[in-house]
């Protein structure tokens, strides 16, 4: 019975295997030949799905082609490529010294042509590609703290879907470093980890191409583009003058007026521009003055114009998050951190408050 069901288990996960190869190859190609504004940085994804396929291929050599060829082993290659999708989409220079990442696999396949695997690489390419992986998610966080400073729409403008791979992808090494330290006996328990790999792997393919659909805009287009005008170092906060106060003041009223942070696309670059303003410039009155940065003022803003609509008649006709769409929120889930970061409460509870009140 134990066997029966282990071969149902290893048929069941080689279809998902072959799934995954054929999903994350017809996929990868797709990235590559597709035009787009962001069609460098696509590029580098797309042959990062390509190595992807490849390793799910050799599983499947191994498994259901029962041959002993050789293939070349593209598991110190995938990551490497995705940390170049990643500081290309987020308008990083890749720096010289990263093309240094693509020699280990050309090392280690020229170890294997000759002779078998050698166990002793494991903690190597364990080693080395959690290594990519803690600097891609420090890459991201760099990026966000600058975005944070450029964009009023911070949930839309980073990369979330990329931390959630690259934290499959710290998954994937966890289990294998466990498969390796601890000898498994029983084939069931051997038979789960394996399993656990298939899914994670379909997931990551899906994930991507669920974005790719879904989120559009990264990639097609160019976004992150930041002007000369805006420092990527933290800005030093000069002590204000009295012109400052005078045109931050200036910049308060013209936004009150022109209620420009109902438009959730909002960020520096249109501000200025409307203000008559360097971008440069309004960054630093707003650290300045509001002692915050772009994102957090404008929500600000934005948190008040809700406040007011649900006051209004028509509020009864929409629902939360209409109300917080119309004061400038893109989506519901900044809408309530942004709110709660300004009250101090939820907007539930500030509805029931003013229902409390009246």
């Amino acid at each position: 019975m134990g066997n029966l069901f282990l071969n149902i288990q290893f048929e069941l996960f080689s279809i998902i295997d072959v799934f995954s190869f054929t999903n994350a190859f017809m996929l990868g190609v797709l990235f590559i030949i597709v035009k787009s504004e962001n069609k460098k940085a696509n590029i580098f994804l797309g042959l990062a799905l390509l190595s992807l396929s490849a390793e799910v291929f050799g599983v499947l050599s191994e498994g259901i082609l029962n041959e002993d060829i050789f293939i070349l082993n593209t598991s110190l290659l995938t990551l490497p490529f995705l940390l170049f999708y990643t500081k290309l989409t987020i308008r990083q220079k890749i720096n010289p010294w990263l093309h240094l990442l693509f020699i280990p696999m050309i090392l280690e396949n020229a170890v294997i042509a000759f002779v078998e695997f050698l166990e002793i690489l494991m903690p190597f390419e364990y080693a080395f590609n959690l290594g990519i992986l803690i600097y891609t998610l420090y890459t991201l966080k760099r990026h966000r703290n600058l975005v944070r400073n450029y964009y009023s729409d911070l949930e839309n403008k980073t990369l979330k879907w990329l931390k959630i791979i690259v934290y499959i992808f710290i998954g994937f090494n966890i289990l294998w470093i466990i498969e390796d330290i601890i000898p498994f006996e029983n084939e069931m328990l051997m038979a789960y980890f394996a399993s656990q790999s298939s899914i994670l792997t379909l997931f990551t393919i899906f994930w991507i191409a669920y974005n790719g659909f879904s989120q559009a805009e990264i990639f097609q287009k160019k976004i992150f583009i930041f002007t000369d005008s805006v420092d990527t170092k933290e800005e030093i906060i000069k002590i204000p003058t009295s012109k400052d106060i005078e045109i931050y003041n200036e910049l308060i009223n013209q936004i009150q007026q022109s209620k420009v942070y109902t438009n959730p696309k909002l960020n520096l670059a249109i501000l200025a521009k409307g203000s008559n303003l360097k971008e440069k410039e309004v960054s630093r009155l707003i650290n300045q003055q509001a002692d915050c940065n772009f994102y957090q003022f404008i929500n600000g803003f934005r948190v008040e114009e809700y406040k007011k609509m649900l006051k209004l008649p028509r509020a009864k006709q929409l629902s939360t998050l209409g109300i917080a769409q119309e004061a400038g929120f893109s989506s519901k889930s900044t809408f309530y951190t942004a709110f709660k970061s300004v009250e101090g409460i939820t907007p539930k509870q500030f509805e029931l408050s003013l229902k409390e009140s009246e």
